[in-house]
């Protein structure tokens, strides 16, 4: 768990939190909705979501970060992939924050499917932005384990194959250590 909140605390050091408030402002999740974070990291997004909240990551430690830090009655946790949620579930809406940047072109198809048929009203997707990108930034974007940074231009691509994108802005953080885009969808039922 050390890693894990030494990640958490260091990324709020490092890009302040004008990401997560632009992410929570899109997603405008009021108290009745049921709210699903996929690849939710460490929690943070938690503390965004009045409703029922579901963050589902593979890593162990940011599960076990994310339960202790904010777990409770309507935050819950899970080590699960999204393909193993049953196929009845369904959400409110969904976030994608900084997640995006880690699954292949095939991966990110199939999580988007999913995605598309297990939320009802929206999914607000964040990740990052390499060409708004400075000196600094992309020194750090090299060293960012996501392997698959797209340029803007071909992420709409990806979401409009399940989502219609309703909004689409540049998010740049309080510090200067990241860009990001922000999309808001709504899924093509």
């Amino acid at each position: 768990m050390l890693r894990a909140g030494l990640f958490h605390y260091g990324r709020i050091l490092l890009n302040g939190t004008r990401a997560m408030r632009e992410t929570a402002a899109a997603l405008a999740a009021g108290p009745g909705e049921r709210v699903l974070d996929f690849g939710c990291g460490c929690g943070g997004f938690s503390a965004t979501v009045p409703g029922e909240y579901v963050g589902i990551d593979l890593d162990p430690d940011y599960i076990a970060f994310a339960r202790w830090r904010w777990g409770n009655a309507r935050r819950r946790f899970e080590r699960v992939r999204l393909e193993e949620l049953a196929d009845d579930e369904r959400f409110d809406a969904a976030i994608i924050a900084s997640a995006l940047h880690h699954l292949s072109d095939d991966l990110a198809d199939r999580i988007l499917g999913r995605l598309a048929r297990l939320v009802r009203s929206r999914v607000v997707v964040l990740d990052l932005d390499p060409e708004a990108a400075n000196r600094l930034q992309r020194v750090l974007l090299d060293r960012d384990r996501g392997e698959y940074i797209r340029p803007v231009a071909r992420q709409p691509a990806m979401l409009e194959r399940y989502f219609v994108i309703t909004a689409q802005r540049r998010v740049v953080a309080t510090t200067a250590s990241a860009v990001h885009v922000l999309f808001v969808c709504t899924p093509r039922h």
